[in-house]
């Protein structure tokens, strides 16, 4: 059996008590360090990234970019007509009903969403994101229709 000293027990409780005494000064140093008040300011996509962010990051400035572009010359996804009337982009007659609208949207945009499709400035991406918008636009104008029925 160990025997201990009590100076030695003296001593281990002190350098405990003081080692929390740090451990609390520190925590209470890490929460009332001033903060920097742009770090929590919600950024604007229009406004180029901060060069702090570094080279490799592709923020929301490159997807502001490639929103307001427009698409330059043909397509390059396959299989779907952008110009005509809303029940020809969705692929319904022009009587159908809501349900049906429905499963054509569904299906079209699991095929074109722009997510899916390539990464965020690609080309192929800015292509999705106008077929998206048509299809969008299709499947408002024709349950707008559906419900005036």
């Amino acid at each position: 059996m160990v025997r201990w000293d009590p100076e030695r027990l003296r001593k281990i409780m002190v350098y405990g008590q003081l080692g929390w005494i740090v451990v609390i000064w520190l925590g209470a140093r890490f929460l009332m360090r001033k903060k920097d008040p742009a770090f929590f300011k919600p950024r604007d996509p229009n406004v180029p990234a901060s060069p702090k962010l570094g080279s490799g990051v592709r923020g929301p400035d490159l997807l502001a970019q490639a929103r307001y572009q427009k698409p330059v010359g043909p397509l390059r996804l396959e299989g779907i007509r952008l110009d005509g009337e809303p029940h020809e982009i969705l692929g319904v007659r022009a009587d159908a009903t809501e349900a049906q609208i429905q499963s054509a949207y569904r299906e079209l945009m699991k095929r074109y969403h722009p997510d899916r499709v390539g990464r965020p400035g690609t080309r192929e991406w800015q292509d999705a994101q106008g077929i998206a918008e048509a299809i969008n636009r299709a499947k408002r104008d024709l349950l707008a229709r559906a419900k005036r029925s």
